[in-house]
């Protein structure tokens, strides 16, 4: 279909998404119970379903028709009430001790629940958040149950994976293919949302087998002899690797209806010596006199299962569809991607395959869950209409500005718009002398870009030849002879050294630096485009303007201060590090000159604790920035990134009532007006224009918006697809406006957002999210700098025996943080 140009300037586009209507709502009530079981760990969802599920088979007068399970503590029943009871469920008859399971009623969703969920006034949102919420998890199992349980996943999972098409990732991984569903209530009906996903499984079948791939090995000696190999990291990885596995030994050895997880792994199975009836035997002897098997491997390592049960390694199986939670190679990474990467004609084709296809992948036709409850889903994808906004212009030395053309625009010919001339640059020369001739070739090229750009003083870089064993000499004699800039040159491996560099220069010195890698500034073929990208960093960080974007609607962007607001959590699973929060803002009526705050708290905290403080810093550079002649702003809009839709309210009123309170304590700030968004990419909305109909890649052009049709029905929210796709299928950011009191129109909302996509230093294309946030997620990633490897290392030490972020102590890392120069430029590009 084409596009029709609208007043506006923007122009309409019909596109396909993959959201699917539910046709009719449940026709019946369900009731919700809490399900209490005091004799079950609640770390065994298995467990606690096969309970549940067995106390329906045996109380068939009390369950006339199946419940549905979270897998946790939340049950319903479709269509009828069971009363407050306590029931006795014996899984096994060999159980000297049933387990107790406890209903209790809690609340029921019908149709008026349902309704008031979709209805423009969102009262079920704004008044009754518990219930919402209790109706949105209801509809969640109701649709996803019947896949989960089809293909042998969580009840409560998001997605389920098949093995069709799986990739082999080596090191006994497999990259598997998978479906996510979501029910998402919007203006005035419900919609199921589908999207292909991918996880990393790991490898079903022998246990030994797997182990041999995992380590690289070829000759099961190699795996015998492993616990004692005077490397014992190769011995401690495939102990992290296979801690946890849910295996299952030969039927002959063991009746396990399902696979249990390795606790730990016992060198030398066939020796560990352990007692029957009083006397002492060993694995092997067990073996041979219970089960007359010889083991055929008896000196490699065992599996230790719950407290005292060992297997050999060689009787046991990986259970299949077992998801790999833990950190890829880079090799796995690359194949992993190749994979995960689809066109949006067959991501499309994947997810209809999967909704409506031969083989119903997803239920929604078969479901006894769907049925029982009355609820139908269209098997067609939703189409919406959008349209696409026009592009601002990028406005470089003398007013000049660069075409954009799908997203994207050169520097080539143009000047930076205020250069800063680079001056004292020395090359920092941390590869093989061998790589001499193709380090000054570089060198000389980006001092090339450089000069065309307007940004370099002159005269020729010096080079300083580092010790990569003493990186703290190398960096004292930097210091000394005091340079402008410094140009590191690191191999393609290097990321103790690169840590070292960047404290130096965030914490000790204040001098910039700007890395490359061996890999990048000889690869001959695009070396110019790579000098132009490393040119717009280098200038940036010490201190130019590369260029500002200009649109009609930045003209009433003086006097408003824009900001971007991030959290970052360490890994999963770590309690002794603590997370960084963000903020970044402009000063200038071009958000171009940006200003900085960054805090420590502990983790895994979302809410940013600190922010009055954070927000006070910049307030105070804004009012001190010479062009705005110490006045406040009269409008603070800020992009809060990071957050989850569950804590979108909490984050909001925390984080917004403290800009407030700081606002509202002075005079001269009282009638500031605050606009607060969140903007997020954890979505799965994606946009399929017809073929033919998009940009080079498939995709949806960069401006492409939606602001209705799929839209929350109580929160003004919008989808912005900003930037051009490259491989696969590009997601757009939501946009969520929980406040608004500049009462700012949607569409001066997203003509800003778009424009701030353009306004990156460091790239000549627009970027996904809006400049602020971006550049509030790099300082998150760059904070970690701000120590030392030996103090990251004693800090660690110090917090090791933490097990939750009650016991953390904050007040250490802070002092550590707090030491050395404020972080005010854009040094974290």
């Amino acid at each position: 279909m084409q596009s029709q140009p609208r007043p506006s300037g923007r122009t309409r586009m019909r596109v396909i998404t993959n959201s699917f209507a539910v046709t009719r709502v449940p026709t019946v009530v369900l009731f919700q119970y809490d399900v209490i079981s005091p004799t079950l760990k609640p770390d065994n969802p298995r467990r606690r379903s096969e309970i549940i599920d067995k106390m329906q088979l045996t109380n068939a007068n009390i369950f006339p028709r199946r419940g549905m399970y979270d897998g946790k503590n939340i049950f319903y029943t479709i269509g009828y009430k069971v009363e407050n009871m306590t029931i006795p469920v014996q899984l096994n008859k060999s159980d000297k001790t049933p387990y107790i399971v406890r209903l209790t009623n809690t609340t029921y969703i019908d149709s008026n629940t349902l309704n008031d969920m979709v209805s423009s006034n969102g009262r079920a949102y704004r008044q009754g958040g518990d219930q919402n919420q209790a109706a949105i998890n209801a509809l969640q199992l109701i649709v996803r149950q019947a896949a989960n349980m089809r293909h042998g996943f969580p009840l409560q999972a998001k997605s389920f994976f098949t093995k069709d098409g799986a990739k082999e990732l080596g090191g006994g991984l497999q990259a598997w293919r998978g479906y996510f569903q979501s029910v998402r209530p919007v203006l005035g009906r419900l919609l199921v949302n589908v999207d292909v996903t991918h996880s990393a499984v790991v490898k079903a079948g022998p246990l030994l087998d797997v182990a041999m791939e995992f380590c690289n090995f070829r000759d099961i000696r190699d795996l015998a002899a492993l616990p004692t190999d005077p490397n014992p990291q190769r011995w401690l990885k495939l102990q992290r690797f296979l801690k946890g596995v849910l295996i299952k030994p030969g039927s002959q050895f063991a009746k396990w209806s399902k696979g249990r997880p390795i606790r730990a792994l016992i060198p030398n199975a066939g020796g560990y010596e352990f007692h029957v009836n009083g006397q002492p035997t060993t694995v092997r002897q067990y073996f041979q006199q219970k089960y007359n098997f010889a083991l055929r491997y008896s000196t490699v390592f065992g599996i230790q299962i719950g407290k005292d049960a060992v297997f050999p390694a060689e009787v046991c199986t990986i259970t299949p569809g077992q998801l790999y939670k833990k950190k890829l190679s880079e090799d796995q990474t690359k194949s992993f991607v190749s994979l995960a990467v689809q066109k949006p004609h067959q991501r499309l084709g994947s997810i209809e395959s999967a909704v409506s296809g031969d083989r119903q992948l997803l239920d929604y036709q078969q479901s006894d869950f769907l049925a029982t409850a009355g609820m139908v889903i269209s098997t067609r994808p939703l189409e919406v209409e959008g349209h696409v906004l026009t592009p601002p212009q990028v406005l470089f030395g003398g007013r000049q500005a660069s075409p954009i053309n799908n997203g994207a625009w050169n520097v080539m010919g143009r000047q930076f718009l205020t250069p800063k001339k680079i001056d004292k640059l020395m090359v920092l020369v941390c590869v093989d002398p061998s790589e001499r001739q193709a380090v000054e070739y570089f060198t000389k090229a980006l001092v090339g870009n450089l000069t065309k750009l307007g940004s370099y003083a002159g005269g020729a870089p010096y080079f300083h030849i580092a010790n990569l064993q003493n990186m703290r000499k190398t960096l004292e004699e930097v210091h000394k002879m005091q340079p402008g800039f410094v140009l590191v040159i690191l191999p393609a491996s290097a990321a103790i050294p690169r840590r070292y560099i960047k404290f130096w220069s965030s914490v000790i010195s204040g001098i910039p630096t700007q890395c490359v890698r061996k890999g990048k500034y000889d690869s001959g073929k695009g070396l110019d485009q790579y000098c132009n990208n490393v040119a717009l960093k280098m200038h940036a960080k010490y201190g130019g303007i590369n260029s500002v974007v200009y649109a009609p609607i930045m003209d009433k962007l003086m006097g408003t201060m824009i900001i971007g607001c991030d959290v970052s959590h360490p890994a999963p699973g770590v309690n002794n590090r603590p997370s960084f929060a963000s903020m970044v803002a402009s000063v200038d009526r071009f958000a171009s000159y940006w200003t900085s705050a960054i805090e420590l708290q502990k983790p895994r905290q979302e809410i940013i604790e600190a922010i009055g403080p954070m927000f006070q810093t910049l307030l105070n550079a804004f009012v001190a920035f010479p062009e705005n002649q110490g006045r406040c702003p009269h409008t603070v809009i800020v992009y809060r990134d990071g957050v989850s839709e569950g804590e979108y309210e909490t984050v909001a009123a925390a984080e917004y009532d403290q800009i407030k309170r700081v606002l509202q304590s002075k005079e001269i700030t009282r009638n500031t007006k605050v606009v607060f968004i969140i903007v997020t990419k954890r979505h799965h909305t994606r946009f399929f224009p017809e073929r033919g109909a998009g940009d080079r890649s498939g995709n949806c052009p960069p401006g492409f918006v939606v602001e209705d049709q799929i839209v929350h029905s109580a929160i003004p929210d919008y989808y912005l697809l900003s930037h051009s796709g490259i491989i696969g299928t590009s997601r757009p950011s939501h946009y969520i406006v929980l406040r608004n009191d500049a009462q700012m129109t949607q569409q001066q909302l997203q003509e800003l957002s778009f424009n701030l996509c353009h306004s990156y230093a460091a790239a000549t294309r627009s970027v996904s999210i809006p400049t602020p946030v971006y550049y509030a997620d790099l300082l998150c990633g760059h904070a970690d700098y701000h120590f030392s490897p030996d103090e990251v290392a004693n800090l660690d030490d110090d917090s090791s025996t933490n097990t939750s972020n009650q016991d953390f102590n904050l007040e250490q890392w802070q002092t550590v943080f707090k030491r050395g120069r404020s972080q005010k430029s854009l040094y974290f590009l």
